[in-house]
């Protein structure tokens, strides 16, 4: 039987192996397509936004961008010049972006803010050119900046990574520009290598498009890799020397926990972290007692399943390479993910103490990533070294294999404890054909826990088929039941209980299949519609015997109009044979409020929703849902109002409410989630943040205010003030105001 699966699993990558092989030179002939020269500029460039300096004279041009979004094909109805140039520190790029109607959608001043909802132009690198990972440099016209790295999946973005650039923008009657110096010592890349992937897009907000240089279909992000043009040097680029940053930082908080009647106490503290480069294409990131007061706060949500939900990772060390660990399993099951590190099995912070952590490219085929963090004894939680290692090997073309081990060891003083080590190990196979139509995967992981030896490992396959109009995917996964994710995160394994306030393990089976088919109209110039979509999500998850766990569908259909609105409408039929009793408020009198009953359940809603145009200075998006929740019913609805006002403040205010209505002796249930947002923009290098929640489901009030002056670039002086009262009796919980202190030398 087991034979039989592995063999099943493989099938679907042998069968598109081999169409790899018939499509080996598709990205090669793409490329061949959309080349650029790029020479050494003989004079220096001074980086203002005006393009009057000699080189940019007699550089060579791209002057035609295709269409990208919400249709592909055609040129784009305003042009983009692009000019490349280098020297032995900086990459430049020149950018004229024509505009006839020069009234641009500025969404933020703020770095790393709203760009895709912005006019803006970015360029997209690849310097091993290899489609494996990248980086992405995006400007507005008003200057904004905004970097990322992007992974060879997709072009998925981590806007969380932030270096030092440079770039300037001007603003003309019929055009603005930009000037970029993009330092060589930021960007991984091979000596000697004279062929580099590129690409540039324009967001053109006023007539509602995004263009490119090197084309990319419809169905593809115009971030991906594998669909970009190619920058040919006269002279292949060196490394440039001093690719070592440290960045230490000093804190002064003052803070009382209320719930403990503590008093108020003062701490501060210092600590540092390091870039070190090393070689052509690694990175070494050191922390020394790291303190992450300055992230932002999770935004809470509402959570009406049955499970926990991940929230992403905000904290800095973590985010450079990050794919390299966090990319490994799918969303409801990632084995690891760095939240983790910090947190015991409660959710409360430890202390970190320091960490390591190596990335990058080995070879132009092969990544690597080790981290180790240690973290402090606190209370009843021992000291703990956490390890990660990763590699990253392409093969075919595009496609990858990838493996991983992690590794949790608790230690009392020097001594390591025994029967408390956590293991994890993997192995992912995934094909990506040249062209991108075609993504294919099979993995395999395993847990390693004292005592535990069987159903203790999972695997899935599946395949991802995408083309212009349409798209297919489908993801077939055992889970055993002694499957433990101590460094990452596993969704459905674990039932509450709530009745006898214990949890029960139980292994699983699914197959999720997403699906959408668009219908662009046929005169798209006249039409008030860039497409309709039809689409939909069928999850079914089975008991190890073969019975159903639940099945949670989702059918829609959606509008996109030329004026950036949308409207959709869904219906969501499930059924869920519930295997303990459980609850969805926190009541904990079960006489007064029972329990739900561990049962069949089936139940069916039906949702709509519309935003507006996102260009105007005030947009809104309402959503509506209704129908049967388990045995009762639910009605909910949210709302987002945004408005810019001018240049200097964003203002946003967001709620959402569910009412579940059970049949007695079952108690109804309330949530309301109410998240008021502010941004003052004083200056594009001083921002001022308050954040404000109100969540009955967490039962907590909080107040985030953030004031960021970024005196140097990525050097920053902060003051963090946070407040959280108790929703139901009005209580304060906590407060804190903090202030630090970082220079990036």
């Amino acid at each position: 039987m087991r034979v039989c699966y592995i063999l099943a699993l493989f099938a679907p990558f042998f069968v598109f192996t081999e169409k790899a092989r018939a499509q080996n030179i598709t990205r090669a002939e793409h490329q061949n397509r959309f080349v650029l020269t790029i020479a050494r500029s003989s004079a220096p460039i001074q980086v203002d936004g005006d393009l009057s300096e000699p080189v940019w004279q007699t550089a060579a041009v791209t002057d035609t961008f295709w269409l990208k979004w919400p249709r592909d094909g055609g040129p784009a109805p305003e042009q983009t010049e692009v000019r490349c140039a280098y020297d032995d520190r900086f990459l430049y790029v020149a950018v004229v972006a024509h505009d006839t109607s020069p009234d641009y959608v500025i969404q933020s001043i703020k770095r790393d803010v709203g760009y895709w909802d912005s006019d803006g132009f970015a360029v997209v690198l690849d310097p091993t050119n290899t489609a494996n990972n990248g980086y992405f440099f995006g400007v507005s016209p008003a200057g904004v900046q905004t970097e990322a790295l992007l992974s060879g999946t997709d072009g998925e973005m981590d806007t969380n990574w932030d270096n030092k650039w440079h770039v300037e923008t001007r603003r003309y009657s019929d055009r603005w520009t930009a000037e970029y110096a993009i330092p060589l010592r930021i960007l991984r890349f091979k000596e000697g290598q004279g062929d580099w992937g590129i690409n540039f897009i324009r967001n053109d907000l006023s007539n509602g498009v995004y263009s490119t240089w090197a084309r990319v279909p419809f169905q593809f992000d115009g971030t991906d890799v594998g669909w970009t043009g190619k920058l040919v040097w006269d002279v292949s680029p060196r490394r440039t020397k001093g690719n070592h940053n440290i960045i230490p930082y000093a804190t002064t908080a003052v803070s009382r926990d209320y719930e403990e009647n503590g008093a108020w106490k003062i701490k501060p503290n210092a600590g540092l972290d390091a870039k070190i480069g090393i070689g052509s294409g690694l990175n070494l990131d050191v922390t020394l007692n790291p303190d992450f007061s300055q992230v932002e706060i999770d935004e809470q949500v509402v959570n009406l399943t049955r499970f926990d939900v991940q929230l992403p990772e905000k904290r800095t060390f973590f985010l450079e390479n990050g794919d390299l660990f966090a990319n490994f399993g799918i969303p409801p099951v990632r084995p690891f993910i760095s939240r983790r590190i910090g947190l015991n099995d409660a959710g409360d912070q430890l202390p970190i103490l320091g960490g390591l952590r190596l990335t990058g490219n080995l070879g132009s085929d092969t990544r690597i990533g080790a981290m180790m963090m240690y973290t402090q004894k606190k209370d009843s939680t021992p000291a703990r070294n956490n390890t990660a290692l990763t590699i990253n090997r392409r093969v075919l073309g595009r496609s990858r294999v990838s493996g991983y081990f992690l590794d949790r060891e608790s230690f009392d003083g020097s001594e390591r404890i025994r029967n408390q080590s956590s293991r994890n190990a993997g192995l992912e196979t995934v094909f990506i054909s040249n062209n991108s139509q075609w993504t294919s995967w099979l993995t395999h992981h395993r847990s390693f826990k004292p005592g535990i030896t069987d159903q203790n490992w999972w695997g899935n396959m599946g395949f991802n088929y995408r083309t212009r109009g349409f798209s297919w995917l489908t993801d077939v996964l055992h889970m055993g039941k002694n499957y433990y994710a101590d460094l990452g995160f596993e969704q459905r394994i674990e039932n509450y209980d709530v009745v006898r306030d214990t949890t029960l393990r139980i292994g699983y089976n699914f197959v999720f299949n997403n699906f959408s088919y668009q219908i662009f109209p046929k005169k798209p110039e006249t039409s008030r519609i860039n497409y309709v979509e039809f689409g939909g999500e069928l999850f079914t998850v089975f008991n190890p015997a073969g019975s159903l766990n639940e099945a949670t569908n989702e059918l829609y259909a959606q509008i996109n109009f030329k004026n950036t609105s949308e409207l959709a409408i869904g219906v969501s039929p499930n059924w869920a044979n519930v295997p303990v009793p459980f609850k969805f408020d926190d009541e904990d009198d079960l006489t007064r409020c029972p329990a739900l009953p561990a049962a069949l359940y089936q139940f069916t809603s039906v949702g709509t929703e519309w935003s507006s145009d996102y260009r105007k200075r005030f947009f809104v998006s309402v959503s509506a849902k209704a129908g049967s929740f388990y045995n009762g019913h639910q009605y909910g609805g949210g709302f987002e109002l945004n408005a810019r006002i001018r240049a200097f403040m964003n203002l946003r205010l967001a709620a959402e409410y569910n009412r579940l209505d059970f049949p007695a002796p079952y108690c109804d249930v309330e949530l309301f989630n109410l998240t008021p947002r502010v941004e003052v923009f004083f200056a594009k290098n001083l921002w001022w943040t308050t954040f404000i929640q109100y969540n009955t489901q967490a039962d907590n009030f909080n107040i985030n205010s953030r004031l960021q002056w970024r005196f140097r670039p990525m050097s920053d002086v902060f003051v963090v003030y946070t407040d959280n009262y108790a929703v139901q009796i009005g209580n304060v919980k906590n407060r804190a105001l903090v202030a630090k202190v970082s220079y990036w030398f």
